[in-house]
């Protein structure tokens, strides 16, 4: 059967990724490369492959992405990179049918410093923990633009979803930790969260930062009652919650700077 695709009134001659254009059906990952390959670039590409296995992507292979992520980089010719790379899926056009190809596309620009500090407001809408597609880091992004674009409209940093519950889940693209009795307590993937890659080596250098690392679940009372939150991801790392709906968060100066300068020191970003 032919197919017709029009773009601005001009027939398209050329293959584009249309189920993501059309469904949101894709994958990606963000990270700072700075001078070499990032450290934990292996874990991005494993979340990418479990994203795309789920999608019934097909997945392109690890050393197929690097090779384009490398060249990508090379021809940019920056040292220090904000990197979004992106899985893209082609196919028969009926929403419900597989996909039958991939694309790889590779956004770059020079990576800006990020804010030590953050404040943040309580997203408008919940999470649905059950959501399959909470765990999997989808371009079908738009939940996290909204809440993102509210958030900003009343001059916060970033938002925090709650999940149909009550229950803390994350930020729109942050992960969330704070301090409370000598713990380091974070919510549990179960709260309907994607678990992160810089969550990841947190929770793993926990005990060497001197913390029981505690994943559960728990509402806004007990990050408003803190000694200390932030946020983490692989761009920015790790960033302080001073403010969460406009009420003061307090903050361990120095354990804070520990925390922080160890996730820097896994990233190899000193």
């Amino acid at each position: 059967m032919s197919e017709f695709i029009f773009l601005d009134g001009e027939l398209l001659k050329y293959g584009a990724p249309m189920r993501s254009l059309l469904y949101g059906e894709g994958v990606f990952e963000t990270f700072r490369w700075m001078n070499s390959p990032p450290e934990y670039l292996e874990a991005h590409l494993d979340r990418m492959k479990r994203g795309a296995d789920f999608l019934k992507i097909p997945f392109p292979g690890r050393e197929k992405l690097t090779e384009d992520l490398e060249t990508a980089i090379e021809s940019s010719g920056l040292d220090d990179a904000y990197v979004k790379v992106c899985l893209l899926s082609s196919g028969p056009k009926k929403f419900y049918d597989m996909p039958a190809s991939a694309q790889v596309m590779v956004l770059i620009r020079a990576y800006e410093p990020q804010a030590g500090s953050l404040t943040a407001n309580v997203a408008p809408f919940s999470r649905n923990s059950s959501s399959p597609l909470v765990r999997i880091k989808s371009i079908n992004y738009l939940e996290n633009v909204i809440a993102r674009r509210e958030a900003k409209s009343l001059g916060f940093d970033e938002t925090i979803f709650l999940n149909e519950n009550g229950e803390v889940a994350e930020g729109s693209s942050t992960n969330i930790f704070w301090i409370k009795g000598g713990k380091l307590m974070t919510p549990a993937v179960e709260c309907g969260l994607l678990p992160g890659i810089a969550r990841m080596v947190l929770l793993s250098s926990a005990k060497e930062l001197g913390f029981e690392a505690v994943e559960g679940r728990f509402g806004l009372d007990h990050v408003a009652s803190s000694q200390g939150a932030f946020l983490t991801n692989s761009l920015v790392g790790v960033a302080a919650l001073t403010d969460l709906e406009g009420k003061r968060i307090s903050q361990n100066v120095e354990t804070f700077k520990n925390i922080r300068r160890a996730v820097f020191n896994k990233f190899g970003w000193v």
